[in-house]
Order: C-alpha cells, then structure tokens, then sequence
C-alpha cells in the first residue's frame, strides 16, 4: 500500500478496482470500469488524492455536464467516487472522503427539493426524538461545513460569547444553540458530539447515515444535510 501523499486520485481509483473486480459480475465490472476510465481518471485522475477538495469534485460533475453526460450518469459516477474513497478514508490514506461534502448529483426524478417550514420542524422534532438534536441542530443553524461539526472541539467555541471560531471564520450561535450545548454532559472526550454507538467522534459516512434515518422516520423526501443546512440559516431556525 502506498501512502496517501504519493498517490493520486487515478492510481486509487485503479487500485481499489482491480482489487475488488473479483467480488462484481460482469455487468457491475463493466460498468464500474467505464466509469472510472472514461470519466475519473481522464477529469481528476491526475490530482493528488490529499489535494482533492469538494470544489474540485463539484467542478468535475459539472464539467460531465456541460460534456453531454446524462444527469443519471453523473450521479452514477458520484456513488462510485464515494464509495471508492470511503475506503481511502477507512485505510487512513485521506482524513476524510471530501465527496461527502458535495451536494449529490441527482436524475431528474429524484432532485432534491426543499422542505417546508412544517416538515423542517418534524425533522427536528425527530432528531430530538432519537436524542441527537445538538449535533443536528448545531450543524443546521451555525454553518459548519461537516467534516468540522464532527470533529468541533469543546475549545472550539465559547458558550459565554456564543460563537464558534473555526480557522479564520466567527459563527455566531444563536439562544437554542447556545442551550443545547449548554445541556451537553461533561466527558473525557476533547470532541464535543461522539456517536453512542461507537463512543467517538462521527465519520462523515456514519453522519450521512444519521441524517439519511432523520428523514426516512419523519417520512420526508430526500434533501442532502447541506442544502437543508442552507434553507435553515436562510430562514434562521
């Protein structure tokens, strides 16, 4: 296994092809093949597999676009390039899988629509339900991409002033924020949301789960974290 900083989004993307190939039938194997050989690796084969950001992603769906690719086969290509670097960030080659973070590419019939004020409070209420508002809440109201509301740190922010600072970014945490932490029992860990299940911080794949089970309980259609995220601080929840 090679480490992560010598390898490139290509040379993953064909290794962990032809180390799974044997597990597909020969329609997955050709399908997945021309995915990656037609479209990964001829678009970002070539930039490093650290250096790959969600902007990089996002522009390359939307360069297949513009190239005549269909809306389905863009989506297709997206499930394939998270699945594959799921495993990079398993295997610790990359601290997390950047396509996680991209708005999901979607067929016509299935786009992601926005929710209504009324099926925006049954998401929440279900969240509360299954006791995980604060990472949700948190992660609606404050702006943090994912990759930092997993891993926000009690040093982080400072209830007091009510804001969050991240880099060079302030968010401010609105009065329901501001309680939610509050109510956070104290623990060993630096990280201030830890999953139950494993008693440590969130992988993004574990998230994307969370927020997926969030919707499927309240019965409502498919809306990705992020552009939810966004209706939310445009409506200030």
């Amino acid at each position: 296994m090679q480490k992560g900083n010598n390898l490139t989004v290509g040379s993953w993307c064909d290794q962990w092809f032809i180390s799974n190939r044997s597990k597909w039938n020969g329609n997955t194997e050709g399908g997945y093949r021309n995915l990656i050989y037609s479209h990964i690796c001829p678009s970002i084969g070539s930039v490093e597999l650290e250096g790959l950001t969600e902007q990089t992603v996002t522009d390359f769906y939307n360069e297949l676009l513009s190239q005549g690719l269909s809306a389905r086969s863009v989506w297709c290509v997206h499930l394939l390039l998270r699945r594959c670097l799921d495993e990079a960030a398993r295997d610790q080659l990359i601290p997390y899988n950047p396509v996680r973070l991209c708005p999901e590419p979607q067929a016509e019939e299935y786009k992601s629509v926005p929710l209504r004020l009324g099926q925006i409070q049954r998401y929440l209420n279900t969240a509360e339900q299954i006791g995980v508002l604060p990472i949700i809440y948190t992660g609606l109201s404050s702006g943090l991409r994912q990759c930092e509301l997993i891993t926000l740190s009690w040093a982080d922010f400072h209830i007091r002033c009510r804001y969050i600072l991240k880099g060079q970014r302030l968010l401010t945490l609105n009065d329901r924020t501001t309680h939610l932490l509050e109510q956070i029992p104290e623990a060993d860990s630096s990280y201030v949301f830890c999953n139950p299940k494993t008693g440590t911080t969130y992988k993004l794949h574990e998230f994307y789960y969370l927020h997926k089970k969030i919707l499927n309980r309240a019965k409502l259609p498919w809306v990705s974290f992020r552009d939810l995220q966004r209706q939310c601080m445009e409506v200030r929840i």
